[in-house]
């Protein structure tokens, strides 16, 4: 946990006018964990009514995770998602995180993974599901989070993983 005396101590420097730290670059990295992360998950499936009533993302090692994906309609089983980041964002001209997902094991029933992916419509603007392939807009996940008075200072984010967690690491040039 951050010291809250530090923190106010960095506050006291930089004030309210950012352009005072000119120069200054600001790199962050953050685990979030399969905890967090799920828990947000649960979060806003907890607000829908869609075809998807749970979701379990488990982070693995090499930019990989599963997800187990249990559906509103008893017929169709827990579903079995693999996830791999195969593209990272390149900022401003290009803020896409790129995620191919398959279904190992599964053969022809993948196709009915579709409505498992319905869920996320639900999720904020910036996410899309274009076939075997989930796009994250970054610039757009960011401004529909109310972040968007970031992006000025956005030089580099990159998301990969790790077991148990998420690692999310960002460059912020003042």
């Amino acid at each position: 946990m951050i010291n809250p005396e530090l923190l106010g101590r960095l506050r006291n420097l930089a004030g309210n006018n950012l352009e005072e730290l000119a120069g200054a670059t600001v790199a962050v990295e953050l685990p979030l964990t399969n905890a967090v992360v799920n828990r947000l998950i649960e979060q806003r499936l907890s607000a829908g009514s869609g075809p998807v009533t749970a979701v379990q993302v488990d982070a693995l090692d090499d930019d990989t995770f599963s997800a187990q994906v249990s559906m509103r309609m008893k017929m169709i089983p827990t579903l079995r998602i693999v996830g791999r980041i195969e593209e990272q964002p390149e900022l401003p001209q290009r803020p896409l995180l790129g995620i191919r997902w398959s279904m190992p094991g599964m053969g022809a029933l993948t196709m009915f993974a579709a409505p498992a992916l319905a869920f996320l419509n639900a999720l904020p603007r910036g996410l899309r599901a274009e076939d075997d392939r989930i796009v994250v807009d970054v610039v757009e996940l960011l401004r529909s989070q109310g972040l968007a008075d970031l992006l000025p200072y956005l030089r580099k984010a990159r998301v990969h993983t790790r077991r148990g967690a998420f690692v999310v690491r960002l460059e912020l040039r003042i």
